[in-house]
């Protein structure tokens, strides 16, 4: 592109102080914009923080109880460890029943 005739600096000096005003104006507006933004923020009902004490106490209780297990364990070395079959189809029958239910 070529530019001619005896206004070009003006024409120059024109279109400069209009890319110092936008660069102004575009600061600005972001300044302003970081400014007026706020923080989420997330508050618990005491239900809920009562809700995660009860899990995190339920989560420090074992999966295996040891003592139990030990003592299976010695009965059935001793053999003396007995096995209802009754309490076990009843056990059985009644945890089908629950999966059937959910």
């Amino acid at each position: 592109m070529k530019i001619e005739g005896e206004n070009t600096y003006i024409k120059l000096d024109a279109y400069l102080n209009n890319v110092k005003d936008k660069q102004t104006t575009d600061t600005s507006v972001r300044t302003v914009h970081t400014e007026t933004v706020k923080e989420d923020k997330v508050v618990l009902s005491p239900e809920v923080r009562e809700f995660q004490r009860a899990k995190k106490l339920i989560g420090s209780i074992p999966d295996v109880r040891d003592e139990k297990v030990a003592m299976v364990k010695k009965e059935i070395e001793a053999g003396t460890y007995q096995i209802d079959g009754k309490k076990i189809a009843h056990k059985m029958i009644k945890e089908s029943l629950l999966n059937e239910l959910a």
